[in-house]
């Protein structure tokens, strides 16, 4: 009986995995639009105005938030944040999920680089920031740090789900803000985070679910 169930569990699993290819499509196609933006027009059409909306309501208090979301989202914190939960995950003996979690995460930290060395976009240079930078700037590191994370988070730790759709992606839009705050980043970068990291994890749960059909056949 255990065994059924176990079966039934499983499945239910894949079926859910499934349905994953509509929001995965989307998040590709997103990142697909701003790719195609920058690399044909150079930027999109909302990157400048937006920036700018945003520096005008520049304040002593948004600076300080925007340079703390900044730090706290830095590749560093996100690697440690990264490792320890696959490592509490395959403590657990869950040592599905924590591969799972580590190859989107992980994965979508070196898809980053990848992208970033292809396009070659250089940083804005609307105005003098708080916390300048120098590597290229399509897509934000951040933004798809924090996005991959998030989204990993929700399918390995199902029991937390309602935590993790309310904390972890708050924090992930925080970090995209921020760092358009502080203009090292175009819009069109953030979205192009955003989005490539919640597709690639998308991706990678839509493989372990096809795996996991083919196995359970």
């Amino acid at each position: 009986m255990q065994r059924v169930f176990l079966y039934l569990l499983r499945m239910a699993e894949v079926s859910f995995r499934r349905r994953l290819w509509l929001p995965a499509a989307l998040a590709w196609g997103t990142f697909g639009t701003m790719a195609a933006l920058v690399l044909g027009a150079g930027r999109a059409p909302f990157d400048n105005p937006v920036l700018l909306a945003l520096h005008r309501h520049a304040t002593p208090a948004l600076d300080g938030l925007a340079v703390f979301f900044t730090i706290v989202g830095n590749t560093g914190p996100m690697v440690a944040a990264g490792i320890l939960t696959a490592g509490a995950l395959a403590w657990a003996g869950r040592r599905r999920e924590a591969w799972l979690f580590a190859a989107g995460v992980g994965g979508s930290m070196l898809l980053t680089q990848a992208i970033k060395y292809t396009v070659e976009r250089p940083r804005p240079a609307l105005w003098v920031s708080l916390r300048p930078e120098h590597t290229f700037s399509f897509p934000s590191g951040h933004a798809m740090d924090t996005a991959a994370l998030a989204a990993a988070l929700f399918f390995s730790t199902p029991r937390h789900r309602r935590n993790c759709w309310l904390v972890a992606p708050l924090f992930a839009l925080a970090v995209g803000a921020a760092r358009m705050y502080l203009g090292v980043h175009y819009p069109s970068d953030v979205l192009a985070g955003w989005s490539s990291a919640l597709g690639w994890v998308l991706l990678v749960q839509l493989v372990a679910g096809g795996r996991a059909s083919r196995l359970g056949a």
